[in-house]
């Protein structure tokens, strides 16, 4: 008994070694999408800019497009493994709808966590704690409601 305790200690802890070097992969991949995804934004601004389009009305559809390629990006890419059997119907809709709540509520975060910081700080750290908090966020939130595990 004792050296099967053993074992599946040993397992356990492959098992949990395992898993922290999955979750960090998958957090450099989520880092790899934000900044792809960046540059599909500011990329539309400016070519809609260019295009004589208003700088929020270019901002507004750069952001827009962004977070569709964000969704796309996080499919193939970010959670590949936790992939649907089909991307049309109920369980791609539902999955579509949780990734743009928590993006919005992360977005929400990012610009409350701004506004706390900036009573302590400059504005540019300030954006820069917003970040963080809203991308340590949506990563979580992300991996456990918009991508779970299927069960």
């Amino acid at each position: 008994m004792s050296s099967r305790l053993g074992f599946s200690l040993v397992a356990r802890e492959r098992y949990e070694a395992l898993m922290s070097r999955t979750a960090l992969r998958r957090f450099a991949r989520f880092g790899a999408n934000g900044i792809a995804t960046f540059f599909v934004q500011i990329g539309l601004l400016v070519l809609l800019k260019s295009a004589g389009f208003n700088g929020l009305i270019a901002n507004a559809i750069g952001i827009a497009v962004a977070v569709q390629f964000n969704f796309v990006l996080s499919e193939l890419f970010v959670w590949s493994d936790r992939r649907l059997m089909s991307v049309l119907g109920r369980q791609m809709a539902q999955r579509w709808l949780t990734f743009q709540s928590c993006i919005a509520l992360s977005l929400v975060i990012n610009f409350a966590a701004f506004v706390v910081a900036r009573l302590f700080i400059p504005d540019l750290p300030a954006a820069i704690v917003g970040v963080g908090f809203s991308t340590l966020l949506k990563f979580f939130s992300l991996d456990r409601l918009a991508f779970r595990e299927s069960t």
